[in-house]
């Protein structure tokens, strides 16, 4: 079976109302005249508001999408590494990020069963976890103290500089909440109450997306617009908080390297699938003409955005740990270490890891 999946071959017919293949069945008296038996699809009509470049069911009776179904493993395989590496091996992994990682794999599992069947609740599996997990980091970075008290600071320092007697005890001040502990080496924090209104807002915006997605704008393009927006919040404040707080170059360093790397990954990625949706047809035509199966594969370009996003959350996710550690030198929610963490880099420089530091 594995050899003759590697078997040059043309793609099968498809029915041009159904978009389906055609099955040409020979007859048992062994003449030459065959039937066409129309084909049922295992998980039914197709039902999703989406039906992608890759024509269904034309490597598998089974798998609707082949190549787009089969590369969701990245999204899973990138949860599993990272959640054993930094959970078990060096356990340092809160529980925010856990529930990333968790979230990370049922994405992946819900894209597959959508690409497989091709149906309208398996696609509601797919999109609406995107919006669900992503809230996840999104909180994380708005409830990042250093976000907010230099907004205090500056006021305390403007209100102290009307006295030239305690202009410098202003700027001392400041220095000391700008340190990773804060004043009198006391971890830097937000009320309960702030951090509360932030987790009960994303749950309120992902259940107005979702009922809204639902119900009334079922058209793709304001889910991905949502989605969007929330990954824009990340990486802003993300950014904002790694230009302006960590001042260690080599750590500086590193973590733009990651965020960089990633972000570009991302945006690669979701090239490749508006290269898919506007020039479909050329890439069947490609496909079917030239390159037959199994190469036509190569020219699966929606696939190729889950393979790039799976991997730049690899780097993402890297980089927004080994951030938040050294903003905080915070690790397992309130308990705080004093061991150091480095990020080295693997296969001649592209692979991030954590690691802890032998200082």
């Amino acid at each position: 079976m594995v050899s003759s999946f590697f078997k040059i071959r043309d793609y099968p017919e498809i029915d041009n109302k159904t978009h389906l293949p055609i099955l040409n069945q020979s007859p048992s008296d062994g003449s030459n005249n065959s039937t066409v038996t129309p084909f049922i699809p295992i998980w039914g009509q197709v039902t999703s508001t989406i039906d992608w470049c890759e024509e269904n069911y034309v490597q598998s009776t089974f798998i609707a999408e082949f190549c787009n179904t089969l590369s969701n493993m990245s999204y899973i395989v990138v949860s599993i590494i990272l959640y054993y590496r930094l959970n078990y091996k060096l356990n340092i992994l809160e529980t925010r990020f856990k529930l990333t990682m968790g979230g990370l794999l049922l994405v992946g599992l819900g894209s597959a069963m959508f690409h497989m069947s091709l149906r309208y609740d398996c696609q509601l599996l797919d999109e609406l976890p995107m919006i669900y997990i992503t809230c996840i980091p999104c909180y994380s970075v708005l409830c990042e103290p250093l976000c907010y008290y230099k907004k205090k600071i500056s006021k305390k320092i403007n209100k102290n500089n009307t006295d030239d007697d305690n202009e410098e005890d202003g700027l001392d001040e400041e220095r000391q909440l700008l340190l990773p502990f804060g004043r009198d080496n006391k971890p830097l924090t937000i009320s309960k109450e702030f951090e509360n209104s932030v987790i009960i807002s994303l749950s309120l915006l992902s259940l107005i997306i979702t009922f809204s997605y639902i119900f009334y704008i079922t058209d793709p393009i304001f889910h991905e617009i949502c989605y969007g927006i929330l990954n824009i919040i990340i990486v802003y404040i993300s950014t904002k908080l790694t230009v302006l707080y960590i001042h260690d170059p080599k750590v500086k360093r590193n973590l733009i390297k990651s965020s960089f790397v990633g972000i570009c990954l991302f945006l690669f990625g979701f090239v490749l699938w508006g290269l898919d949706r506007q020039y479909c047809g050329s890439l069947i035509h490609i496909r079917r003409e030239y390159l037959k199966l199994p190469l036509g594969n190569v020219l699966e370009l929606h696939a190729y955005w889950h393979l790039f996003t799976g991997i730049g959350l690899y780097y993402i996710l890297t980089y927004l740990i080994f951030l938040r550690i050294n903003l905080h030198n915070k690790v397992k929610g309130d308990v705080y270490y004093n061991t150091n963490y480095e990020m080295e880099w693997l296969f001649f420089g592209t692979i991030p890891v954590l690691t802890k530091s032998d200082n």
